[in-house]
């Protein structure tokens, strides 16, 4: 017999996030209306915001916006409009280490756009200014001009950065313009703004770092390319707090030392041949602080990347995206 699935339950009220799912909008511009009165909402006890049912409804009817109410198993909803597999898996992976769930879709083309923002409803939309047949200043002016898609948050990204594309895109309606290669503490933090996953509000709490007992955080950097290191330990010397970076130049060396100083952190280069001979970001993961591991190679695949999070890697960047983003991947 087959099994009939429940409905979930009726809400009297709803949280911004809740609001934010039903309206196809990010929980940035669901604030944005109850500050602007265009939204009634109050306040629990605790300071969070609260959406009556009967409002929500008659808010959704006068804009026209189809009333489905969250299961409370849904997920951030983002459309990349790119070309480019880099970028979609720039921001899965970056998405990846949030500790919301996010849905991540993605346009090579302007059918896919089309198509993707009717029937997937994006919150967020990350945006390339200029793929074939597709003008991204085009796609944002008729988003922002049809009401089933004007608040839908947009952040463009170009390589062909300029202050007059800037100003032209912002003139559209986006929030922001990325440069190209994309910085990932940027595409980071642009995210955990659009969705105030720096607030405990509706179930969405703040991206996941790993908790130290330790006032020093370690870093077990293992990698033999002498300026990478450098770099990195340039970058954490001016962390606000106590950062201690560990070194190996081999995956023998690497077990040892985290052996030795367990690690909250590691970064791991995946150009090493023995890292994927000795399977040691599967050892270093059974580590006792259980670290947070970031895989880097020059020029990450599909495989690649695949493989190092099936052996435990957090996410699996190019090396020249973390360099510059290191103390932002870290959460240091």
């Amino acid at each position: 017999m087959s099994r009939v699935r429940t409905p979930p339950p009726t809400k009297d009220t709803y949280s911004t996030h809740d609001v934010a799912r039903i309206c196809c909008v990010t929980p940035t511009t669901v604030i944005r209306w109850i500050e602007d009165g265009l939204i009634p909402a109050f306040k629990t006890v605790g300071g969070h915001r609260r959406v009556r049912r009967e409002d929500l409804e008659r808010v959704c009817g006068e804009r026209g916006i189809p009333f489905s109410a969250p299961t409370g198993n849904e997920v951030g909803r983002l459309l990349v409009v790119d070309d480019e597999p880099v970028v979609l898996e720039l921001v899965r992976d970056v998405v990846k280490a949030l500790s919301q769930k996010f849905e991540v879709e993605v346009a090579k083309d302007a059918f896919d756009a089309g198509r993707l923002v009717a029937t997937f409803r994006p919150q967020l939309i990350i945006l390339d200014l200029m793929m074939p047949g597709v003008d991204g200043f085009e796609v944002c002016t008729r988003l922002k001009a049809d009401p089933a898609t004007r608040n839908s948050e947009v952040i463009a990204i170009t390589g062909y950065y300029t202050e007059a594309n800037m100003d032209r895109i912002l003139a559209a309606g986006a929030v922001a313009c990325l440069r190209k290669p994309l910085d990932v503490g940027e595409v980071r933090r642009r995210v955990i703004e659009a969705f105030k996953l720096d607030e405990a509000e509706g179930g969405a709490p703040t991206a996941a770092v790993p908790p130290t007992s330790a006032a020093t955080t370690k870093v077990l950097l293992v990698t033999q390319n002498a300026d990478f290191r450098a770099r990195v330990r340039d970058e954490l010397a001016h962390a606000p707090n106590t950062v201690e970076v560990l070194t190996a130049q081999s995956a023998a060396d690497a077990l040892v030392v985290a052996a030795a100083a367990p690690p909250q952190h590691v970064i791991v280069s995946l150009t090493m041949p023995e890292v994927v001979a000795t399977r040691v970001i599967e050892q270093l993961a059974d580590g006792e602080q259980k670290p947070q591991i970031i895989a880097v190679h020059d020029a990450p695949d599909e495989r690649v990347r695949a493989e190092a999070r099936a052996a435990g890697a957090r996410m699996c960047l190019p090396t020249q995206m973390v360099a510059g983003s290191v103390r932002e991947l870290l959460g240091v």
